[in-house]
């Protein structure tokens, strides 16, 4: 496994999952503050199955990834300014470049949150903490 990002234990943070922002009360993942251009790699084997401009989130990639003790994952990344094509990619592979999309950004970051099977917006415990998450599966 490899991490979405570079020195990942040591970037700043921005909202952190569950945390109350100035759009929402809920935030449903982690925001990683690091310059425009920056490389998103595959943390593993995985396929992007959907990525377009979207208003909120910017340029966003849909990444689908399977995880033992978790099944089915779906991590998405926002505000990039590059994405890589749908397709299969392995770990480690670039996944694009983060930016400073979308209308729900003050600042270049990379928001990445994480769904179990698929994305449903409304169903808050669907969601994993990307932090609890990450720091878990490298040990597996």
């Amino acid at each position: 496994m490899k991490y979405p990002l570079e020195n990942w234990r040591r970037l700043k943070r921005g909202y952190r999952f569950g945390e109350k922002t100035f759009y929402s009360d809920f935030h449903l993942g982690t925001d990683y503050i690091v310059p425009v251009g920056t490389l998103v790699f595959a943390p593993y084997s995985c396929e992007i199955i959907k990525s377009g401009n979207f208003s909120e989130g910017g340029n966003t990639i849909h990444v689908r990834f399977k995880r033992r003790g978790y099944g089915l994952i779906i991590m998405r990344c926002m505000h990039l300014s590059k994405m890589s094509p749908p397709g299969k990619y392995r770990a480690g592979d670039i996944l694009g470049l983060t930016g400073n999309t979308g209308k729900l950004i003050r600042g270049a970051h990379l928001h990445i949150d994480l769904s179990r099977k698929k994305v449903q917006i409304k169903n808050r415990q669907n969601f994993i903490d990307p932090e609890e998450f990450f720091s878990q599966t490298k040990k597996l």
